[in-house]
């Protein structure tokens, strides 16, 4: 019975499906690619090039503390 069922499917349309699938998520990273400002472009261009660690994104909150939630006093 399980040759049965195994024999009826049609696996060209999964490959259809990986198709669509592979298409869409190229074409969404493609329009992110080219929806990016010179500015972040520059700066993502220009990581492999420096010694210093440095997070390319923008920060939108200068002022924010890292790691703000923890206890750092010696009795946590």
């Amino acid at each position: 019975m399980l040759k049965d069922v195994v024999s009826w499917l049609d696996y060209a349309v999964f490959d259809e499906i990986a198709l669509v699938i592979f298409a869409a998520c190229f074409l969404a990273i493609v329009i992110w690619a080219l929806s990016l400002r010179r500015e972040s472009t520059n700066r993502y261009g220009a990581i492999p090039l420096t010694d210093d660690v440095v997070d390319p994104r923008p920060d939108p909150r200068p002022n924010r503390k890292l790691n703000a939630s923890i206890d750092r006093s010696p009795n946590g």
